[in-house]
């Protein structure tokens, strides 16, 4: 009986290799089932600086980063899916999911400030692999730094880096609340915004090339970096004052 039904008919094992080469096929070839799906979503070849010709709307951008931030989106998803949209296709179609990781300075681990990782991530989808996409990164990364935050709020805070960490951490000390609270919360969605509008506000200088740096390193944390960075030490890598962490050294 066990025999009988291990045995199996021709037509069945002619079936299901059949089944197995035609899978082996697509996905040799690059295809699958779903290949028309993908392609009516196809991108168009990098670089897509060219898609980037109209001025931005910057407050839409930073009313629309806080509201996916209160959305669930958090902060880095939220800043990225504002400007792509705002940007249109081809960057619209970039699932916006991509940045999901970033929430909390990286899933909860605050690093980079997921406001500044979105807005980063966009301006190098225009502008890829080149001088000015660091270049307005750095600006970015600076103004975050040196900034008050959140604008125009009863209650804001200098960061000092661009990292989560200091941000939430001088926040809470200003405020006198606790980082699980939700005003929080509320601050970081207005941050979110803010920081998303600043991205736009850089990309539409740089597209009608009047983008100028302005941001310098502060006297203190050059003065380490001489050493540290460029000098007989160098022992390490960085733009952020070090003192921030370092006090006393």
């Amino acid at each position: 009986m066990e025999e009988k039904n291990n045995k199996i008919s021709r037509k069945q094992f002619l079936t299901t290799v059949g089944g197995l080469a035609a899978g082996a096929v697509l996905a040799g070839s690059g295809l699958s089932l779903l290949d028309s799906e993908v392609k009516a979503e196809k991108l168009p070849e990098y670089p897509w600086t060219k898609y980037f010709a109209k001025k931005l709307n910057v407050e839409t951008v930073r009313k629309k980063a806080t509201q996916y931030y209160h959305e669930g989106n958090h902060c880095a998803e939220a800043s990225f899916r504002a400007l792509v949209e705002e940007l249109g296709a081809p960057f619209s179609n970039v699932p916006s999911q991509v940045l999901w990781f970033g929430a909390g300075g990286g899933a909860g681990w605050a690093t980079l400030c997921g406001a500044v990782n979105g807005g980063s991530a966009a301006i190098s989808l225009v502008y890829g692999r080149s001088k000015i996409t660091m270049a307005l990164v750095n600006e970015l990364f600076g103004w975050y730094s040196e900034t008050p935050l959140p604008l125009n709020s009863e209650v804001n805070s200098v960061a000092g880096t661009p990292l989560c960490h200091s941000s939430v951490s001088n926040w809470c000390e200003a405020s006198g609340l606790k980082a699980d609270s939700k005003k929080r919360s509320k601050r970081c969605g207005l941050l979110t915004g803010d920081t998303t509008a600043k991205a736009a506000e850089l990309l539409n200088a740089q597209l009608a090339g009047k983008f100028v740096a302005t941001y310098t390193i502060p006297k203190e944390a050059q003065e380490c970096m001489n050493c540290h960075v460029a000098g007989d030490l160098k022992d390490t890598r960085g733009k952020m004052d070090c003192l921030d962490c370092h006090e006393g050294h």
